[in-house]
């Protein structure tokens, strides 16, 4: 395990650089998690959905936007093949959240994240086939 966080978030940040190449950032650095082969700074959210997955569930919290794209994955909860990958550029994420005060950061829905930025599914998909 690369950190002490749910295996989910280690395995994206492990199929993302598989994707972009790079180096997986210090677990010290707040803003992104990989800075990629281009030298672009990528923030990776992952989430598994299902048929019970509710209408309003969310991906985990953006604090800050001090990267360049972010990466949000759906995983099938079932099987955790990915069902979804978006490229989101940073700026679009904040346009498209909601700030929550109590958790004090920017929140953003997987159905609204999957329809963002650029599908990059295929991507995905080939990394794992390789």
């Amino acid at each position: 395990m690369r950190t002490r966080n749910a295996p989910r978030g280690d395995y994206a940040e492990h199929l993302a650089q598989r994707v972009y190449g790079g180096e997986l950032a210090p677990n010290s650095v707040k803003s992104y998690d990989q800075l990629a082969a281009d030298r672009s700074r990528i923030q990776v959210k992952a989430r598994a959905v299902g048929a019970d997955t509710r209408a309003g569930a969310v991906f985990s919290a953006f604090r800050s936007f001090d990267f360049d794209v972010a990466v949000l994955i759906a995983f099938d909860s079932d099987t955790y093949a990915v069902l979804q990958a978006r490229e989101v550029p940073a700026a679009d994420l904040k346009a498209a959240g909601r700030q929550s005060e109590h958790i004090n950061g920017r929140l953003i829905p997987i159905s609204t994240g999957l329809r963002l930025g650029v599908d990059v599914t295929d991507k995905f998909h080939a990394a794992l086939s390789t």
